[in-house]
Parts: C-alpha cells; sequence; structure tokens
C-alpha cells in the first residue's frame, strides 16, 4: 500500500497533505523489531503500509504477552498523544513491515478535521474490542480468576485513553450545538456510560484481587433505581418484557456504584433467560424496610435457574447458556453484597426465581 492511499490519509483534506507528507518517516520493521515500547513517551502515530503489528504487555516474568494485532491499513498509538500518558502497550512487527511514522505534533494540528476524528475514534473501538477478546479468552483458557485481575487491570489503564478522546469529543460536539437538546442528551448519556464502564471495570479488578471495600454514602432507592433504569433503558427496553422498579420510599447507607452493580448483574440474568425462553416476561425490583433492614426483591417469571447450577450459582465462572459474559456476574453480586453485612438467597422453578437481598439499613 502506498501512502497516500492509506485510510488515514485518506480522511485528510487534500490541501494539508503535502505539508504532512513532509513530515512523515517510513521505517521498514523486520520481524519482532519493537516500533516502540511500553512504557516508552508517546511521539507519534504510526501507519501500517504493509505486515502486520502484535501489542504486548509485559509480564512480572519478563517475557511479552500479545495483546492484539493490527494489519496493512490501519493505525496505531494515538491514544497516548492526546493523554499525554506513556504507552500501555509495546508494538512490534509480526512480520516484515512498512510503516509511516507521523510525529505528534502533526497530528495535533490535524485533530480539527472532523473526519480525522471519527477515523481515530473508530480505530479506538476496534483496537479495544480486540484488546477485550483476546485477553477474555486466556482468561478462560489458563489461570481463570487470576488473570481476570491481570486482564482489566491492563484494560482500566488502557481504557483512559479512548475514554479521553470520547470524552473530549463529546465536549466538542456539545460546545458546537449547544442549543440542540437532543444533543446535548445523547452527549451526557455518553459520559454517564463511560462511567459506567470504568466502575464496572474496577469492581471486576477488584473482586478478581479479592478486595471487597465499599465507600458509604446515604442513599435513596427511589433514585438509585431511576438511575439504573436510566443507564439500561437502552438495553432493556424489549417488547415482550415488563421491567417494574420501585423503591417505596426505603433509604439505606451503602455503596450505590456496587448496589448498580448487582441491580446490573440479576436483572440482566432474568432478562437474558426471559428472551431465551422467548415468553412474555416480568421483571418486577421491589424495596421494603423491616426491623431496621432492607430487603430488596428480584422477581421474574423466566424459566428458572438450571438445576445443575444452583448449587455454586454465586461461585466465580458459573454459567450455562449464555455465548458471552465471564460467569463472575453472580459472584461479584454476592460479594457485594458481603461487604454491605448482608445475604443474598434465591428461590426458583420453572416458572421463575425470587431473589432476596438483605442489607442493613445503617452500615456506621
Amino acid at each position: 500500500m502506498k501512502l497516500e492511499e492509506h485510510p488515514f490519509i485518506q480522511s485528510i483534506a487534500e490541501e494539508h497533505r503535502a505539508a504532512l507528507f513532509r513530515e512523515i518517516d517510513i521505517i521498514d520493521a523486520a520481524p519482532g523489531t519493537f516500533i516502540f515500547k511500553e512504557r516508552s513517551e508517546p511521539d507519534a502515530l504510526y501507519l501500517i503500509l504493509e505486515g502486520a503489528v502484535t501489542f504486548t504487555k509485559l509480564k512480572h516474568d519478563g517475557q511479552h504477552q500479545a495483546v492484539s494485532e493490527s494489519t496493512a491499513g490501519s493505525f496505531f498509538g494515538e491514544a497516548s498523544i492526546f493523554t499525554g500518558e506513556k504507552r500501555a502497550l509495546g508494538a512490534r512487527a509480526k512480520v516484515k513491515s512498512r510503516i509511516a511514522r507521523v510525529p505528534e505534533k502533526s497530528i495535533k494540528c490535524l485533530i480539527h478535521n472532523s473526519a480525522l476524528v471519527q477515523e481515530i475514534f473508530q480505530n479506538l473501538i476496534d483496537h479495544l474490542k480486540s484488546t477485550t477478546k483476546h485477553y477474555m479468552e486466556d482468561v478462560m483458557r489458563t489461570e481463570k480468576l487470576a488473570l481476570v485481575g491481570t486482564m482489566v487491570s491492563s484494560l482500566l489503564h488502557d481504557f483512559k485513553n479512548p475514554f479521553a478522546i470520547i470524552s473530549l469529543g463529546s465536549t466538542i460536539i456539545q460546545n458546537r450545538y449547544p442549543e440542540d437538546a437532543k444533543t446535548a442528551k445523547i452527549c451526557s448519556s455518553m459520559e454517564s456510560q463511560i462511567r459506567r464502564m470504568v466502575d464496572m471495570a474496577n469492581d471486576l479488578a477488584a473482586f478478581a484481587r479479592g478486595e471487597h471495600e465499599i465507600e458509604i454514602t446515604e442513599i435513596s432507592l427511589d433514585t438509585l433505581f431511576d438511575e439504573f433504569h436510566e443507564l439500561n433503558s437502552p438495553f432493556f427496553n424489549h417488547d415482550r418484557i415488563q421491567l417494574r422498579l420501585c423503591g417505596n420510599g426505603v433509604t439505606l447507607q451503602g455503596d450505590a456504584i456496587k448496589l448498580l452493580r448487582v441491580l446490573q448483574n440479576l436483572v440482566g440474568n432474568a432478562i437474558d433467560a426471559i428472551l431465551t425462553a422467548e415468553i412474555e416476561g416480568k421483571v418486577d425490583v421491589s424495596a421494603e424496610e423491616k426491623n431496621g433492614e432492607i430487603h430488596l426483591k428480584i422477581i421474574d417469571n423466566g424459566p428458572g435457574i438450571p438445576q445443575k447450577i444452583r448449587e455454586n450459582l454465586f461461585e466465580p465462572f458459573v454459567t450455562q447458556g449464555k455465548s458471552d459474559g465471564t460467569g463472575l456476574g453472580t459472584a461479584i453480586a454476592k460479594s457485594v453484597v458481603d461487604a454491605h453485612r448482608g445475604s443474598i438467597e434465591f428461590e426458583t422453578s420453572a416458572h421463575g426465581t425470587a431473589f432476596t437481598i438483605r442489607l442493613p439499613q445503617a452500615q456506621r
């Protein structure tokens, strides 16, 4: 592929290309040659013209773990340029490769080009998906929970880079269309979902490390349920499912973010089961106060929890009938309840499942 044919170059306005070409260096890299190493300073973006590049993470034993790879027509190294952080991964040629090096200052001069911003965002998303998929497969094959912690810690560090760019893009869009209420709502939702993903990754990493600390605040369950609905309405909006949330004015002391994760896991599992069974479904979530305890109930009319996993439901990596996921959802839910000095139990049959979570109203 010629430099001028690369999709990244094609996304740049023609009047800017000639000046850019004078600043680009072409690198011929032999197999195994590092383009840059992990923790190095971000000084350029790289375009792959020929060959392939493998991204690596340095392990405790000094070996370089392959995380993902990119091939001709793609680019890499952009995230750290915008965040200013050192490289989260190393990059080396998988095969004989021809790579164009675009200096950092040149990229920052071009960032106002909207087509270029879109190209960078798409590349970040594709790279993040590839990284997640590769690591999850490796985790489930080998050390499972121990490697989950390693994987999530690595990804969490990498999340900062693309999320910073997405957040920047959201801010730019809001500033460009300040009077557009629909745009403002979409941008606000983007920010909320970014925070949600970071929180989810933090929870998973903490669980893998055996950490179960909680941050105590006063929580209105009506408000918590409203936030849960707002965050999940795009995912839980199905014609065949009725989702009812009723906080009944109940309040308690607890960690709102982690309790949201419990709801996410249990309600998400219920909806998945109902959709798989292809039935008209209902999921009711309610709260009530009883003698200084808060009882949360999540009740569905799905097909019930399979007999073979009921006994070990709250153990890590227990799952059945799902093509994705880690099998950690209910284990994390239980760890959150335990950290609140509470309990969780369930009753299930072919006609539905009911989870009951008991939490002390006061933690202090």
